[in-house]
């Protein structure tokens, strides 16, 4: 009787009877900006199969599962699955969905949560989903200035101590448009000209 009961448990816990796969956020990647008014991307792996029903611009809501304790910590009174935000799909593979965040969903509402934002372990929830085809939001890139020809720059840098006296002085190289013409003085001023 006991492994009667063992076997029925086992076949309840199995993935092929367990239902649609659970959906998880298990990792979180950003790019690096190369300047302060850059927006920073911020892209969500979701863990998802083919049979998921995730598609291009599907808006989801990432939800986290809390364990309600009582006061001492002691007792476990509950879960709760507390809505986060929400993520649009923006690319599909094979097991693997990729994501951006859509919103941030206002506390006023809903449970306060000790960490804020979308993280890795939140679940991808499907119910409430819905199709958005509007264009992203531009964001701004570094842009490299073209080389413009026949300008050239010169750095100039201003020397750290004054030279010695009885040493030449040279002159920065000064950039006449068509040639350089470097100006040396000699540092004699005995009238040997």
């Amino acid at each position: 009787m006991l492994l009667a009961l063992l076997f029925a448990s086992l076949l309840q816990s199995s993935p092929a009877h367990a239902g649609p796969a659970s959906m998880t956020i298990v990792d979180v990647r950003r790019n690096i900006t190369l300047a302060n008014d850059e927006e920073p991307y911020k892209d969500f792996y979701i863990a998802a199969d083919g049979s998921s029903g995730l598609k291009k611009n599907l808006v989801v809501t990432a939800v986290r599962k809390l364990n309600v304790r009582d006061a001492s910590g002691a007792n476990a009174v509950g879960e709760i699955l507390v809505p986060v935000g929400q993520l649009k799909i923006i690319a599909i593979y094979d097991k693997v969905a990729v994501a951006r965040e859509f919103t941030l969903l206002s506390r006023d509402d809903l449970p306060m949560l000790e960490q804020i934002g979308i993280m890795t372990g939140d679940r991808i929830e499907t119910r409430g989903s819905f199709i958005d085809n509007s264009k992203p939001k531009k964001k701004k890139v570094a842009e490299v200035a073209p080389a413009t020809p026949g300008v050239t720059v010169a750095i100039l840098q201003a020397p750290t101590a004054p030279p010695a006296p009885e040493k030449a002085l040279a002159q920065p190289v000064v950039n006449t448009g068509e040639k350089l013409e470097k100006v040396a003085d000699s540092g004699n001023n005995s009238g040997n000209e």
